[in-house]
C-alpha cells in the first residue's frame, strides 16, 4: 500500500506502518460484557485481545479468527522443477472460474446465510466429484500406456504381412484434400450464384433518367385532340370514368347519409324520401357533400347554382369527391375482397398449372432428346392459335382445375412416365390453354383495383396505364 511509502518520503517518524489497518473488518470502537462481579451485574469493557474471541463466539465461524494487524509472511521463491513427476493440483484448481471465485469470495466472509452455506456445500461436492474423475483418469493412463505400446510391439512383428495395407493409409490421407476442394468448389459456386442474382436483381432495378451515360432526346407529346379542359378536370373525369367502369353497378345504391342529416327541410320532407331528378339532385348533393366534410367552395356554389349550371372543373371536383367517398362504402370494400380473393384462387391455379407443364416439358425433353427451348417455341405458337377458345371454356377449366388439384404428385408422374410422346405434346397444349386463361383472369382482375403506373420521366411527368380506356396516359407539365 502507499502508506508506507509516503511515511518514509515525508520522514514520519511518529507515525509508523503498524499504526494503519487494512482489514475492512476491523473492530472499530469499545466492547462491553455483562459479567458476574461480587459487586452484582456490571457491564465490562473488553481489552482488544478478548473482542476477536468473543466476535467468533458470536458469530459461529469456525477455525481461527484472521489477525488483520499480523503481516503476511512472504512466500518462498518458487524453484524450477526439473523432469519427473508433475506438480500436484490443488482442489480447487479443478472448479471454474466463476466457481472458484465464487468459493474464494464466501470463504472470506465471516457470517455466512443459509443460501451461501447451502452454494458453498454445492461447490465443494463439485470439487469432490471432479477430484475423484481425476483420480480414475490418471488411473487409467498407464494401462493406456501399456496398450499402446503392446499395439505397437505387434505392428513390429507383422510389418511384412501388412505391406498391403501401407496402401491405404495413403489414399486415406488422400480423401482429406479432395473433400476440402470440393468444399472450396462448391461455396465457389454458391458465390458466384449470388453474384449472378445481385447483378440481375440490380439490372432490374429501373434506373434514374438524370443517371443515364446516354441521354436520348424525349419524344415531344402533344394535347389530346379536342380537350378543352384543364388538365386537373380531366384527370378528375378519368378517375370517375374508371371507378365506373369498375364498380359502376355497385356504386348505383344509395350511399346514405349521417343521422343529423335526415331532418326536415323546409317543404317537410325527409332528404332520403326526396325523389331524385334533374331538379331535386343539386339540393340532395350538397346535403352529402355538407354531411362528408366537402369544402365550402364546392358546398356554397351547389346552393345558388344547380349542378348543371356549375363551370366543367367544378362538376368534375364533385364528382371525384364522390368517388373517392364511395371507395370507403361498404359494398365498395366488399366488392375489393372478392376480387382480391379471385385474385389469389387464379394466381394458385396458375402456379399449379406452372409446375405441370414444367414436369410435362422435362419428361418430354427426356423422351424425344429435344431441349426445352423448341418445346417452348411450339406451345407458344399452339397457344396464340387457340387464344380465342380459352375465352369461351373459362368455367370449365376453373371446375376442372379444382378436381385436378386433387390427384397426388405420384399419380401424376406415374401418368407422364407411361404416357406417349404424342399424349405429352396434347397435354401440354391444353394445359397452356388453361395458364393462358389464368393469366388474362389475373390480369383483368389486378387492372379491376387499380391503375397502373409506369414511373416518371426526367421531368417529373408520371406515365399511366388505364385498362379500361387503352393506351399510355403522360400528365402535363402543369
Amino acid at each position: 500500500p502507499p502508506c508506507p511509502q509516503y511515511l518514509s518520503r515525508n520522514m514520519v517518524q511518529d507515525v509508523r506502518r503498524e499504526h494503519f489497518s487494512f482489514s475492512p473488518r476491523m473492530p472499530v470502537g469499545d466492547f462491553y460484557e455483562e459479567r458476574d462481579t461480587p459487586e452484582g451485574v456490571q457491564w465490562v469493557k473488553l481489552s482488544p485481545e478478548e473482542i476477536p474471541g468473543r466476535i467468533q463466539a458470536i458469530t459461529g465461524k469456525r477455525g481461527r479468527p484472521r489477525n488483520a494487524e499480523k503481516a503476511k509472511p512472504k512466500e518462498p521463491p518458487a524453484t524450477k522443477r526439473g523432469r519427473g513427476r508433475p506438480p500436484k493440483l490443488r482442489m480447487v484448481d479443478l472448479l471454474s472460474k466463476t466457481d472458484a471465485r465464487l468459493l474464494k469470495r464466501l470463504e472470506a466472509q465471516e457470517v455466512l446465510s443459509e443460501e451461501d452455506k447451502l452454494k458453498m456445500s454445492k461447490i465443494k461436492k463439485k470439487m469432490r466429484r471432479k477430484a475423484k474423475n481425476k483420480q480414475k483418469q490418471e488411473a487409467k493412463a498407464p494401462r493406456a500406456k501399456e496398450a499402446k505400446k503392446k499395439s505397437k510391439a505387434k505392428e513390429k512383428k507383422g510389418k511384412p504381412e501388412k505391406g498391403k495395407d501401407k496402401a491405404r493409409p495413403k489414399e486415406k490421407k488422400g480423401k482429406g484434400p479432395r473433400k476440402a476442394d470440393k468444399g472450396l468448389l462448391a461455396q465457389r459456386r454458391l458465390e458466384e450464384r449470388q453474384r449472378q442474382q445481385l447483378i440481375l436483381e440490380e439490372m432490374k432495378k429501373p434506373t434514374e433518367d438524370m443517371c443515364l451515360g446516354d441521354h436520348q432526346p424525349l419524344p415531344a407529346f402533344s394535347r389530346i385532340p379536342g380537350l378543352v379542359l384543364p388538365s386537373r378536370a380531366f384527370s378528375d373525369c378519368l378517375t370517375v370514368v374508371e371507378f365506373l367502369q369498375s364498380y359502376g353497378k355497385a356504386a348505383l345504391c344509395d350511399p346514405g347519409l349521417p343521422p343529423y342529416c335526415q331532418s326536415l327541410k323546409i317543404l317537410g320532407e325527409k332528404v332520403s324520401e326526396i325523389s331524385l331528378n334533374r331538379d331535386t339532385v343539386s339540393e340532395v348533393l350538397r346535403c352529402f357533400l355538407t354531411a362528408h366534410g366537402a369544402g365550402a367552395e364546392l358546398c356554397e356554389g351547389l346552393r345558388t347554382k344547380p349542378f348543371q349550371a356549375l363551370p366543367p372543373e367544378r362538376k368534375a371536383a364533385i364528382l371525384v369527391f364522390l368517388v373517392n367517398e364511395l371507395n370507403s362504402s361498404a359494398l365498395i370494400i366488399s366488392e375489393i375482397d372478392k376480387t382480391l380473393e379471385s385474385m389469389s384462387n387464379y394466381r394458385k391455379n396458375k402456379w399449379i398449372i406452372e409446375g405441370r407443364l414444367r414436369r410435362l416439358k422435362v419428361a418430354l425433353a427426356k423422351k424425344t432428346g429435344r431441349p426445352e427451348s423448341e418445346i417452348t417455341g411450339l406451345e407458344d405458337g399452339r397457344r396464340r392459335r387457340s387464344s380465342r377458345l380459352t375465352e369461351d371454356m373459362g368455367l370449365d377449366m376453373e371446375e376442372e382445375e379444382e378436381t385436378r388439384g386433387r390427384r397426388s404428385r405420384r399419380e401424376e408422374e406415374a401418368d407422364t412416365s407411361a404416357s406417349s410422346v404424342p399424349e405429352l405434346e396434347r397435354q401440354i397444349e391444353k394445359l397452356a390453354k388453361r395458364q393462358m386463361f389464368f393469366r388474362k383472369k389475373l390480369l383483368h382482375s389486378s387492372q379491376t383495383l387499380r391503375a397502373a403506373s409506369l414511373g416518371q420521366d426526367r421531368f417529373r411527368r408520371r406515365y399511366w396505364v388505364l385498362p379500361h380506356l387503352g393506351g399510355i396516359f403522360v400528365e402535363g407539365a402543369e
